[in-house]
């Protein structure tokens, strides 16, 4: 619900400043201008007749209109540069991965609901993988990194943990309407 006002709110924006270029803030905060520069550590972008100086840490996306220009392309070397240069964290892909994409929530909701704890024991003797994931493989940018030992291990846990939590809640709604 969040995304859909937050995209309906930079589409409005957009549309009433007649602006080119939008650019995301980590906090979700999107702003309609146009990106005048683009450096190694920030960009200049100018919205409402005023410039502001955006460090890159700040930056959630960026979004260019001209896709052929001098500043897309340089936006792309500086992602190829960053991504090349920073480590990606195993853990914590696998961990967003497995909680954003493994999905079936609802199917084992029901399990909970009419089978409790044997649907959790079934759960827990079970391996997901990101290969078997709900949308795992059409959405995650993490996709060289299924084969990798380290990261199976965290999507693994992750993902057996949301959905034994899915079926405990199927099952604990069970019990409150056989108490009531």
């Amino acid at each position: 619900m969040k995304k859909t006002l937050t995209t309906l709110l930079v589409l409005f924006i957009a549309l009433t400043t007649f602006a080119n270029d939008a650019v995301t803030l980590k906090n979700n905060m999107t702003f309609s201008g146009e990106v005048l520069r683009i450096k190694k550590n920030h960009i200049v972008f100018k919205a409402n007749n005023e410039k502001y100086k955006i460090p890159h840490e700040d930056l959630s996306s960026v979004y260019l209109e001209d896709q052929n220009g001098r500043l897309y392309r340089k936006l792309l070397e500086l992602e190829k540069r960053n991504e090349e240069a920073q480590p990606i964290n195993k853990k914590m892909a696998a961990k967003f991965d497995a909680s954003h994409f493994h999905g079936k929530k609802g199917s084992h909701f029901v399990l909970g609901f009419f089978f409790g704890p044997f649907s959790m024991i079934g759960t827990a003797l079970a391996s997901p993988s990101p290969y078997n994931g709900r949308h795992t493989q059409l959405l995650s940018k993490n996709k060289k990194l299924f084969n990798d030992p380290e990261y199976l291990i965290h999507y693994k846990r992750k993902a057996k943990g949301g959905l034994i939590v899915t079926e405990a809640l199927g099952w604990a709604t069970w019990l409150l309407i056989l108490a009531l």
